[in-house]
């Protein structure tokens, strides 16, 4: 698992975490490349916002509309099934995940952009 992040910078996740998850997804293609011959392959899936507890540490968590838009943990759970049934003969390297209708995250993104910013002068 990796995340949407990894290709997408972005201030609700931080910079930390896109990169934690760029690194996930290098690594991933680095397993594929090296053991597909042998058979053993590797699928990285990138999903954005899914409707799971973590949203709720963030510092401003969404909304119940907001979470009405977005991603199913079972959504992602299809996906992997469908990896993980396919032939040996094929490998679904990559997968990109989002939710269909966008959902307004100016509430939230105002929130990080001023997170562990200084305080400003009056």
């Amino acid at each position: 698992m990796a995340s949407l992040a990894a290709l997408k910078s972005g201030l609700v996740g931080g910079a930390p975490y896109g990169a934690a998850k760029a690194g996930a997804r290098n690594l991933m293609s680095h397993v594929h490349n090296v053991f597909r011959d042998q058979g053993i392959r590797a699928t990285t899936i990138l999903p954005a916002e899914v409707d799971t507890p973590i949203l709720d540490n963030r510092p401003r968590p969404p909304d119940a509309e907001g979470r009405a838009t977005m991603m199913q943990a079972e959504d992602v759970a299809r996906a992997i099934l469908l990896c993980a049934t396919l032939p040996p003969r094929t490998v679904i390297e990559e997968i990109v995940m989002s939710p269909t209708r966008t959902r307004d995250m100016a509430a939230e993104l105002a929130v990080a952009r001023h997170l562990g910013s200084p305080e400003r002068p009056i």
